[in-house]
């Protein structure tokens, strides 16, 4: 009997965890270029070792978190220095620790003219270089769909300054998750920078978060959880019942 409250128990502390990443992605729901993430579970014992071992009493526990990468709503701000990529890809961008990658496309340039993320970050151009706008007017500083960043200049003509730069994964689950929007790039990963992107300038990438379904999930979740709680009480109710037979006579 004991065996089998432990077993309930490990699948209270699974769908605990459940929980709390559902609860992640509704707290995202309106972060700009988020991904939401998800769990798997997995059996600690399967077929013959199930019943010979453990008496047909098994344990859960996660199997892997990981991220679905599908692409979010794009709506339209009209703010030129807002951009989301259409399809796959990733813009670069620099940070302490090193260069990282994100959907995260609400751009702002600073005082020095460094092209930022809404998080501060220089975004990277093709070269791995920080993209400098020489002239910080907005309304003369425009982004085609392949990331080139041009300025007007006096003369009335346009003039290419950079590419924001948009690379692919060989595999997005050679990405790790780190803090906010961004992911590093994992031992096995492989960038690829893709030649002639298609971004949508004036429109931010919302994230890919559905309420609906996040919420059916918490609801399903939090009824088994409940149930895996009944369990448990019912076999410390069993425990104390023995207890008591133990002690008569």
């Amino acid at each position: 009997m004991g065996s089998g409250k432990y077993s309930v128990l490990a699948g209270a502390i699974s769908r605990e965890q459940r929980l709390a990443n559902i609860a992640t992605n509704l707290a995202n729901v309106n972060t700009i270029g988020y991904k939401k993430t998800r769990m798997s579970f997995e059996s600690l014992l399967r077929g013959e070792q199930q019943i010979k071992q453990a008496g047909g009493i098994n344990y859960s526990r996660v199997r892997e978190n990981f991220t679905e990468f599908t692409e979010g709503h794009i709506k339209g701000t009209g703010n030129p220095l807002d951009m989301a990529i259409h399809g796959d890809g990733f813009f670069k961008v620099q940070s302490q620790d090193g260069e990282k990658y994100t959907r995260r496309g609400d751009f702002r340039i600073n005082q020095d003219g460094t092209l930022l993320t809404g998080n501060n970050m220089p975004v990277l151009d093709n070269g791995n270089a920080p993209i400098l706008i020489p002239e910080s007017d907005t309304s003369k500083f425009a982004v085609n769909s392949l990331g080139e960043v041009s300025i007007l200049s006096v003369d009335g003509s346009r003039e290419i300054v950079g590419i924001i730069a948009v690379y692919t994964i060989n595999d997005n689950r050679n990405l790790k998750r780190e803090s906010d929007t961004l992911f590093s790039l994992k031992e096995d990963g492989e960038e690829f920078l893709i030649e002639e992107p298609t971004l949508a300038t004036g429109s931010l990438e919302i994230s890919n978060v559905n309420i609906t379904e996040e919420m059916a999930l918490m609801i399903e979740s939090t009824r088994t959880f409940e149930s895996f709680q009944k369990a448990i009480k019912a076999y410390s109710k069993l425990g104390q019942k023995q207890d008591e037979l133990g002690t008569v006579g």
